[in-house]
């Protein structure tokens, strides 16, 4: 059995120090109905919750160079009529079909070389291969696998079977980038996203996608330097981009495009740069541009207008860029404490005249916030954020993960702690009903059991999440760390 001092994982013993095992592949797929551990499932909970991530950071025998790199897999638990029924399948990408035949990495990745390196190998190749494995949405009759750099990957919603690259008819052009963080309006069914130009114009391209899966080019503009940017967030009148000063280096990208050096050797993090808002009209229109202090972030919670002004609201990340590389390129096999990510929930305004105010909302260090997605684009009340610095009853002094519910309105915090040293993936909300008020509805996510090196999935009540789990269901393995999910009304 498992103390507040010592663990056991697996029936091994498993003592503070020991690398996290949150980040080992899981190679098979199940098909299962999970057995419930504790609780009971709510009435009036139906409908699949899609998660995605990195299922195996390896290919072709060897270990990838980035966490960013491991192949995408699909997670679904269809909950209906008193059960939850598990199902995984790998991504059928390029890389995963020839990384099961490959001698080392089939492609290359952010932090990986084709081939365990060699100028043969991976000169003149484009220096990321799509591997699907960030995020996963549900519009116009489509189910998407999606990743930063390319196009998406249709998904069956029912059996997960990889149906194959989704261009849009075609109109997903060029390189045809299209990013993991879509935003959907609740109110006409319409996506919004973009695609990111490194070369030879560094620039962006933002998209429309209609209520029936058609794909429209809503502007396109150019930066001086080439820029990441991770997210993308929605008003009633704008699709909103904060753009940290995480920036692509065209002098670095000549040794990647030989073959020489992987493609993150050519980012970094240029603070002299400050932060870029730019304010996109929906419905055509001149761009806005403002520019505040640098900040670094990576996932926006929920924008909207209020008068005249615009509201950002995102986790700022405490930590500096290098550190936070460092820990996401091979680091992350060897982490004995959870990786240092995230910071405060904030709030930037964008006033009419371009000056922009920011304010943190609490001092906890948190990522991967979540919203009713109802209230996409509105004033929102609650916030779901993954909390990475209350304590367990340990009291060790290390920091526990947990999902917390910040209320807006109160300025007040409810969270679940995991326990054991565990860890937790992003909450996706789920309404009671399609029409009840916002917050009334629970928290879906998947918790990994350190003891057991087992995963479940919890349900929490979206108000109370420090009452524990309503319901926890028992899967018969773990789940390797996961990114992204969606919760969709229909049961697979």
């Amino acid at each position: 059995m498992g103390t507040e001092n010592s663990f056991t994982a697996g029936g091994q013993s498993v003592l503070p120090g020991t690398p996290l095992r949150e980040f080992e592949a899981l190679h098979t797929e199940h098909d299962y109905v999970l057995e419930t551990e504790s609780g009971v499932l709510p009435a009036g909970l139906a409908g699949t919750l899609y998660r995605n991530g990195m299922g195996r950071w390896e290919s072709g025998g060897s270990p990838m160079g980035h966490i960013f790199d491991g192949d995408g897999m699909l997670a679904m638990f269809a909950i209906d009529k008193g059960e939850v029924r598990f199902r995984n399948r790998y991504v059928r990408t390029n890389h995963y079909l020839r990384g099961n035949h490959s001698r080392g990495p089939a492609g290359r990745g952010v932090g990986t070389m084709r081939g365990n390196g060699g100028v043969l190998a991976n000169a003149f190749r484009w220096p990321m291969s799509n591997q699907a494995n960030t995020n996963v949405v549900w519009q116009g009759g489509k189910l998407l696998a999606l990743w930063e750099g390319g196009r998406p990957h249709a998904m069956d919603p029912e059996t997960l079977a990889t149906e194959g690259i989704h261009d849009f008819d075609g109109k997903l052009r060029g390189i045809g980038s299209f990013s993991a963080h879509p935003k959907i309006d609740p109110r006409t069914g319409e996506l919004f996203n973009f695609g990111t130009a490194f070369f030879p114009t560094p620039g962006f391209v933002a998209y429309r996608v209609d209520p029936n899966g058609k794909l429209h080019k809503l502007a396109r503009w150019t930066t001086r330097t080439p820029r990441f940017n991770h997210d993308v967030g929605l008003t009633d009148k704008y699709l909103v981009f904060a753009l940290s000063p995480i920036v692509v280096s065209p002098v670095g990208m000549v040794p990647v495009m030989a073959g020489l050096r992987p493609a993150s050797s050519a980012m970094g993090f240029r603070p002299d740069l400050g932060t870029e808002i730019v304010l996109v009209p929906r419905n055509g229109g001149r761009r806005m541009h403002a520019f505040t202090d640098s900040q670094l972030h990576f996932h926006i919670s929920n924008c909207y207008d209020d008068g005249d002004d615009t509201v950002i609201e995102l986790v700022r990340h405490a930590a500096d860029f290098d550190t936070l590389w460092s820990n996401f390129h091979n680091g992350y096999r060897n982490l004995t404490e959870k990786p240092i990510v995230g910071g405060p929930l904030t709030r930037l305004r964008v006033t009419r005249s371009g000056r922009v105010l920011r304010e943190d909302l609490t001092d906890a260090v948190s990522e991967f916030p979540q919203i009713d997605s109802r209230f996409t684009g509105s004033r929102n009340r609650y916030s779901y954020t993954v909390d990475l610095t209350h304590l367990g009853n340990a009291g060790t002094g290390t920091s526990y993960t947990g999902i917390t519910t910040f209320d807006h309105e109160f300025g007040t915090e409810s969270t679940y702690d995991v326990p054991n040293y565990g860890s937790v993936c992003e909450a996706v909300f789920a309404p009671r009903s399609a029409d009840a008020p916002e917050g009334e509805g629970w928290l879906l996510s998947v918790e990994y059991d350190r003891d057991e090196h087992r995963s479940r999935l919890i349900v929490l009540a979206a108000q109370a999440p420090d009452r524990g789990p309503v319901y926890a269901g028992r899967l018969r393995h773990h789940l390797p760390m996961g990114l992204h999910g969606t919760f969709v009304p229909r049961a697979a």
